[in-house]
């Protein structure tokens, strides 16, 4: 079987992956997609990169395929749909009569009547024009289908197509005697006022601007909120510049959770980031937003306004460039295996007592569903994985949507195909299959039959509320949104103030929905006993964006007494939402509590509500720290005062200037100018000059003392000549504190003073310290100077015997052509500089320069630098052939070859680098799949991990990871020595996702075949 599957990897290599029948023999294919040459010939000689189509796999009969099924003893699987009756299943939902609606989503991957203009390593696209909407657009493959139970056996016997001929859709729901479909780059909505499930007419564009750069990373998953707007989220590698009638130009990049009022039309970012790529969004009981993730854990616990963890150099920074700082995902214990991109919270009656309140989360590519127990950790959860409830050893079976039904079972949408990437521009997909499975008790009963709910009275709806599957209640509240019914609010509010738990935040979500949620009863249910009432009081009166003076007093006093950690986590977002002065008040009783610092959530949600309010009202906000109380408390110390120091004097505005200077005399005052300063000099970091006011710069000169290591480096950033001189004079002082040095020469790294230049070659040459070595070697590196190439070069021979200066200046030499060519000169004609003084990562630098000259000398003088051809690749996949053949291999012996070759850059269920991605999480026992990324490393560079190419314009390279994006920095930490560098961006010329990973190819050269053979038991036992 291995021989097999190696033969097989030789074949894709050789063919850059096109080995189907499937795929069109025709050499001219991708011109059906590309509108020109160079984009058809990109995409032909694209090697597909992951779960690529497999072309030795066949698929199974949905009979047999259900035969391979493992699953939990207590659980029991049944088939539903298969083909043809349903294909690319993307979605499934339940509406109000019991029908199931699934998107099929046929089209996918490329818009019908679009041509490709760009693609990008991801592949990611531009298309040559914005398609138009239903119904005037090109008609596509995609439709909407709805399927019966019509006697409630159990087998859904009536299918009907609803809408056909969509171009890209993903989503469907039903309310406000609508359907709702997302067709990016549109949110339409069909009118369907008999409830037949059948359009009665053309659609409306509610909004538009979703974008189609990515189709399997789209908008998706339309959900109504207990609340009555309409969510959906994004994925990470698409944009979105939403409008609508009340919403203009909503700009953001990649994933998120966002929201659209169905009457009002607005649309609202609701959060940013998380999950790396939101297929999926989850309401559970108490309205909590959750969402899987394409990483290793289950994905994040989205909170309003919140700011998430993402990829920042491939799916792009946050809105708010003053966020400094994200929210991370729900902490996983368990084995961190790559992905559970879809979840529901289990939430009904009919599967055992056991999954109750659990998260049972889809994992496509390993083929299974997971349970997962969620434990309060503060404000948010921490996540333990418990057991497997369902797995199949047949790699067709790729679970992608998963929902609960109105019979409590749990539902499965299959995409049914051995290809699961997107990263391969060939559509290989095998489009006409798809499954659908239903999960419930062992020897429970199967079939429902619940009428149609829209019919019901309006107390018969209301005693839905108290229903124990969390799908009726959900439905008996769209259904009273739907109405909005001023009879069914004084049995409500009854409901409301005189019950407790679930029955009483159900009961207000209702009120809420009917318009019953006035003033008078808002004050109430602030004080209601259950948390999450009010939470959710707070949360729907501060979704109106203005208080009214009761309700903004009665938050205002809760938010000194509450002790929920939810409630408060709440109280920090709607102070994010409102203007200042009812947002300072908040804020100030909170940053008085004590113990928030330590909850996962809130001390970065409480900085957002304060920067919200920095820029608006500075006076008031100063207000706050003019009470020499709050300057005790670990809230403001820890979080607070030093990134609002930064939020100032990044804005580059007196009235903020004249802020941070007022918030400086204030920490004088109480003794903590520290952190003021900490958040001054952070926010200046990188930037060449800086013009402050003169009474800013006369308080901070004063204080000195408070600029840590370097207390002239303000002066210096302001082009002081008398503190430039002091400093350079300080770096050359041996006997000067090695500190205090190496904050200066790293200064003059950042700051243009070409007065510091000779001083930092002599350091190179004379001084004793390795360190000051180094350190001058990288600040020379931002100096344009051409002869410093040539001096350096002259120097080599006598700094060469410390292996990190060497390397350092190796490093200098590869930054700019002139000093690249002074390198090259001295190790061919001088000869004073050996070739394998130069490791592999560094000669391929050079080539990076993008430079005929200097790559063809780098080329002829490391030849192991060229990058490895697909002959190249083919012998070293005949050679691992040959040597996996036989017996099996020592996976003990192959631990130790592990952790020589490996453990350095990445874990692989144990401690270990963290250069490269945790292969924890992997499928390592597809040999195919490992085989792949080991002999060619660049094939596919997992997000998060890609190196990037930045040109200055001043004509350096530099080459590295971006961090976050603070103002109009960009923090760059560099591949070299994994410093990071603050680049302006006013000071960068070009960027580009480098297409080679930092792993080296040849990994296995030199390796022995039994050598390899222990690697592979190892990293498949």
């Amino acid at each position: 079987m291995i021989k097999a599957r190696l033969k097989s990897l030789s074949t894709i290599f050789i063919l850059t992956g096109c080995v189907l029948a499937c795929v069109e023999k025709k050499e001219d294919w991708a011109f059906e997609y590309a509108a020109n040459k160079e984009v058809a010939d990109y995409m032909k000689n694209f090697e597909g990169r992951g779960a690529v189509t497999d072309s030795l796999a066949l698929p199974l009969d949905p009979k047999e395929a259900l035969l391979r099924f493992e699953t939990a003893e207590d659980l029991d699987i049944t088939l539903v749909l298969a083909e043809p009756a349903v294909s690319q299943p993307v979605e499934l939902n339940f509406d109000h009569k019991g029908r199931l609606w699934v998107v099929q989503y046929n089209q996918y991957p490329y818009p019908k009547g679009l041509r490709i203009t760009s693609i990008d390593n991801h592949t990611r696209v531009l298309f040559d024009k914005i398609p138009e909407a239903p119904p005037v657009g090109v008609k596509g493959a995609d439709k909407i289908t709805f399927f019966e139970d019509t006697n409630g056996d159990g087998v859904f016997d009536k299918s009907t197509d609803a809408i056909t001929g969509l171009n890209i859709a993903t989503s469907v729901n039903i309310g406000r005697g609508r359907i709702w479909v997302l067709t990016p780059p549109y949110l339409i909505s069909y009118p369907d006022a008999n409830d037949d499930g059948i359009p009665d007419g053309d659609p409306k564009v509610h909004a538009s601007g979703f974008g189609l750069e990515d189709t399997h990373a789209v908008a998706n998953s339309l959900t109504w909120g207990p609340d009555g707007w309409l969510y959906g989220v994004q994925g990470s590698t698409t944009t979105a510049s939403i409008t609508t009638s009340a919403s203009n130009n909503i700009d953001f990049l990649g994933q998120a959770v966002w929201r659209l009022h169905p009457e009002s039309e607005v649309f609202e970012l609701f959060a940013e980031g998380g999950g790396n790529n939101p297929f999926n969004l989850e309401f559970d009981s108490k309205g909590r937003i959750f969402s899987g993730s394409n990483g290793s854990d289950r994905g994040p616990y989205y909170k309003q306004g919140g700011y998430y963890i993402k990829s920042w150099g491939k799916h792009g920074p946050l809105t708010n460039p003053y966020a400094f700082g994200v929210l991370p995902n729900m902490p996983l214990e368990g084995k961190p295996q790559r992905f559970t991109h879809g979840l529901v919270r289990y939430e009904a009656n009919s599967l055992p007592e056991r999954y109750h309140g659990k998260l049972l989360a889809i994992n496509p590519l390993h083929n299974y569903l997971q349970v997962t127990r969620l434990e309060p950790l503060g404000s948010s959860f921490r996540t333990i994985d418990e057991d497997i409830a369902l797995y199949s050893d047949d790699k067709w079976f790729r679970p992608i949507d998963i929902k609960t039904g109105p019979d409590g079972n749990v539902y499965l949408t299959d995409w049914y195909d051995s290809r699961l990437t997107h990263v391969d521009p060939r559509d290989t997909w095998h489009k006409s299959s798809g499954r659908i499975y239903r999960i419930g008790k062992k020897g429970g009963t199967i079939g429902y039959t619940i009428g149609d709910l829209s019919r019901l009275s309006i107390e018969d709806l209301i005693q839905l509320l108290a229903h124990e599957n969390k799908w009726y209640r959900q439905q008996a509240l769209r259904i009273l949104g739907d109405r909005r019914d001023k009879d069914a609010i004084p049995r409500l509010q009854t409901l409301l103030n005189e019950t407790n738990g679930q029955l009483a935040l159900e009961a207000l979500w209702a009120l809420n929905l009917s318009g019953g949620l006035d003033e008078k009863q808002a004050l109430v249910a602030l004080a209601h006993q259950d948390p999450f009432v009010r939470a959710w009081t707070i949360r729907l009166v501060g979704d109106r964006n203005q208080l009214s003076e009761k309700t903004a007093k009665k938050i205002t006093d809760l938010s000194l007494i509450e002790v929920h950690p939810e409630v408060i986590s709440q109280l920090t977002a709607t102070a994010k939402r409102l203007p200042p002065s009812q947002a300072l008040p908040i804020i100030e009783n909170l940053l008085q509590k004590k113990g928030l610092e330590d909850d996962p959530d809130i001390p970065m949600q409480l900085w957002w509500a304060v920067e919200q309010v920095a820029g608006q009202d500075n006076d008031g906000l100063l207000t706050l720290f003019e009470n020499k109380g709050y300057w005790k408390n670990k809230m403001v110390s820890q979080v607070i005062l030093t990134k609002l120091a930064q939020r100032w004097i990044m804005s580059d505005k007196a009235a903020d200037y004249n802020a941070c200077e007022r918030l400086l005399s204030l920490a004088i005052t109480a003794g903590k100018e520290s952190l003021v300063v900490d958040g001054i000099m952070e926010g200046l970091r990188g930037i060449a000059s800086v013009n402050l006011p003169e009474s800013l710069k006369t308080k901070l000169n004063a204080h000195q003392n408070s600029f840590g290591n370097a207390p002239l480096t303000l002066a210096v950033r302001q082009g002081d000549s008398l503190a430039i001189e002091s400093a350079i004079q300080i770096i050359q002082k041996k006997e000067a504190p090695l500190p205090l040095r190496l904050a200066y020469i790293s200064l003059f790294g950042e700051v243009d003073i070409p007065n510091a230049v000779p001083s930092l070659l002599s350091l190179v040459q004379k001084d004793p310290s390795s360190a000051i070595k180094q350190a001058s070697i990288h600040a020379l590196e931002s100096y344009p100077a051409a002869d410093i190439g040539d001096k350096l070069a002259a120097m080599y021979p006598t700094i060469r015997a410390d292996e990190y200066v060497r390397e350092a200046a190796i490093h200098l030499f590869s930054v700019r052509k002139d000093w690249a060519l002074a390198f090259f000169r001295e190790v061919e004609e001088s000869r004073t500089i050996h070739t394998t003084d130069v490791p592999y990562l560094l000669a391929r630098k050079f080539l990076l320069l993008s430079d005929t000259q200097v790559s063809q000398k780098a080329k002829k003088l490391w030849p192991e630098s060229i990058p490895w051809t697909a002959d190249d690749k083919k012998t070293e996949i005949q050679r691992v052939s040959k040597a996996l053949t036989g017996s099996k291999g020592d996976s003990h012996a192959g631990r130790q070859i592990f952790q020589n070759k490996c453990l350095s850059c990445h874990r692989y269920n144990s401690p270990g680098g963290i250069i490269g991605p945790d292969l924890s999480g992997y499928d390592l026992k597809d040999i195919n799949y490992l085989l792949l990324h080991v002999i060619d490393p660049n094939a596919s560079i997992r997000e998060g991990y890609e190196t990037f190419h930045f040109e200055t314009t001043d004509g350096r390279t530099l080459e590295g990871k971006i961090g976050r994006q603070e103002g109009t920095t960009l923090q760059i930490q560099t591949s070299h020595n994994g410093k990071t560098i603050a680049l302006p961006e006013n000071r960068l010329k070009s960027r580009e996702i480098l297409q080679w990973s930092t792993m080296p190819e040849g990994l296995l050269t030199g390796l022995s075949n039994q050598e390899i053979k222990n690697l592979v038991a190892f990293l498949t036992e």
